[in-house]
């Protein structure tokens, strides 16, 4: 085999976390096709309305996101079905047979009760369990006589440091719990036990185990899945309940696809995003963490530009060339109309991220391998790829947050700004909310004007520092569900204001 194929098998350990992305994405437009179909029968109009809604400039571009991925996951899935090389896994099961063991554990039963009589004198008397190993998260032995238990038995292949024999006394019970660092009690593909008993009774011995997923980043799937289903089931919503906010949502998101500033940014962060890959760091073997970082920035900025030219286009040259006096002298509000902006600048502003955050996470899981590559490390398996991918959604996540506080600032400069100007203030409030931390520590002086000034801005701008996390997902560190949970409250309180604001603002504007 020629040197270019002789290891090609190794490439596709980066494939199942795409896959799973992939299938979750191939579900969603199974699931809306039924949708419409089901639609169509019992209420057409309505069938129509979400078969031209492809054509507002959200849902189509997402459409052709979603089809891209279940392409993926249709070719790909052949080559998943062989078995992992010997090298990489436990056992010579497939990626697919290891995902559906896992996505069956995380819904079934994992408590499990057992007792063996050990008779007295006997000598490693076997003792099989009904569990594999590598699913184990608990187990406790307890016995009502002195016993012996051995757990491992030498396996073939591996060379693991044995674990010692179990001494068992009546009422104590043996415990042990998967941890980080924690050896497996057990080798191989099957468990059982080995019990010796010295004494002239028989004993009784319980065992109690508890089954955890072997694989638990297969939850990749259903948490993919039931993201994008809320996410079209929402978008559906707004349409639905809030007809003419939603048309002038629509005409933003188009407007601002249609611009060429859309088209480079995504096909640049695109290009960059992968560029980045091959570029050395030269953090002695932490590239990966590196390319995370580097990622993420570039996303939120790119993601940020789009936002704040939008903002001016939409609002502040509809203003100046009249357009807005033409759609206000429909049937239609005026906070109608700044919500409906707001409304379509988060929905470019969705685009980006979900555009360039999928490619973003399937490079992560490449990055992972070619870095190991690179720096002459052990290979890695596809749940280290999949569990550095995962990294990245909480700083994803913020970054988007982040962005939408920024629309809400970029909404409210452009009723009395211009593009350019709206894009000056927006970066400086940018640059300055991301220094309020600094700012406030220096208002603690004896100079009452340094006070007066640090307490102004850490009041009136955003405390974007909190919607930075690079740092903790460069060190791998996991994001609490409840800091997730504040900062979204806090960029809801804050874009609410700046919205009132662009009210208050746009209420007073003379269009003529």
């Amino acid at each position: 085999m020629p040197p270019l194929f002789a290891d090609a098998s190794r490439w596709l350990i980066p494939l199942p976390p795409i896959w799973l992305l992939g299938v979750a994405s191939l579900g969603v437009v199974l699931l809306a096709v039924a949708c419409w179909w089901g639609l169509s029968l019992g209420a057409p109009r309505v069938a129509a309305e979400a078969r031209a809604s492809l054509r507002d400039g959200f849902l189509g571009p997402l459409a052709w996101l979603l089809l891209t991925f279940a392409a993926i996951a249709i070719s790909f899935t052949p080559l998943l079905g062989l078995p992992l090389p010997p090298d990489f896994a436990v056992s010579d099961s497939s990626a697919l047979a290891q995902f559906g063991r896992s996505l069956a554990r995380m819904t079934s039963v994992n408590d499990f009760r057992q007792t063996a009589q050990v008779p007295p004198g006997a000598e490693l008397q076997a003792i099989p369990l009904q569990f594999r190993p590598q699913e184990l998260a608990r187990i406790e032995l307890e016995s009502d006589q002195p016993l012996i238990v051995r757990t491992q038995q030498p396996v073939e292949g591996f060379a693991l440091e044995k674990s010692p024999d179990v001494v068992l006394q009546p009422g104590q019970p043996w415990v042990w719990e998967r941890t980080d660092g924690a050896t497996n009690p057990f080798l191989g593909t099957t468990a059982k036990l080995e019990a010796t008993s010295d004494v002239t009774e028989p004993a009784n011995l319980a065992i109690r185990w508890e089954l955890a997923a072997e694989h638990p980043q297969a939850a990749i799937l259903p948490w993919a899945f039931a993201v994008l289903t809320c996410l079209l089931a929402g978008y559906a919503a707004f349409r639905l309940g809030c007809g003419r906010v939603a048309a002038i949502a629509a005409a933003t998101t188009k407007e601002a696809i249609g611009q060429p500033l859309f088209a480079v940014v995504i096909v640049a962060g695109i290009v960059m995003v992968i560029s980045f890959l091959v570029i050395p760091y030269n953090t002695f073997g932490e590239d990966v963490k590196m390319y995370k970082d580097s990622g993420l920035t570039l996303i939120k900025v790119l993601a940020l530009l789009t936002v704040v030219w939008t903002a001016g286009v939409a609002v502040s040259e509809e203003i100046e060339g009249r357009t807005a006096l033409t759609v206000l002298s429909k049937p239609l509000t005026r906070w109608q109309f700044v919500l409906g902006k707001f409304a379509g600048l988060v929905l470019v502003a969705l685009l980006v991220f979900l555009i360039l955050g999928s490619v973003l996470l399937a490079a992560t899981n490449l990055k992972v391998v070619y870095d190991a590559r690179e720096s002459a490390k052990v290979p890695p398996v596809w749940w280290e790829c999949a569990d550095e991918m995962i990294t990245v959604v909480p700083g994803l996540a913020l970054a988007f947050l982040e962005t939408v506080v920024m629309a809400a600032i970029a909404l409210a400069a452009s009723t009395r700004l211009g593009t350019v100007a709206n894009l000056i203030l927006c970066f400086a409030v940018y640059a300055l909310g991301h220094l309020v931390p600094l700012i406030v520590q220096s208002s603690v002086g004896k100079f009452a004007i340094v006070r007066f000034t640090g307490r102004l801005f850490a009041t009136i701008l955003p405390v974007l520092d909190h919607f930075t996390v690079e740092a903790a997902v460069v060190g791998g560190v996991p994001v609490p569900w409840d800091y997730l949970g504040w900062a979204a409250l806090y960029a809801a309180l804050y874009s609410a204001v700046a919205i009132l604001v662009a009210l208050v603002l746009f209420q007073h504007r003379d269009l003529a």
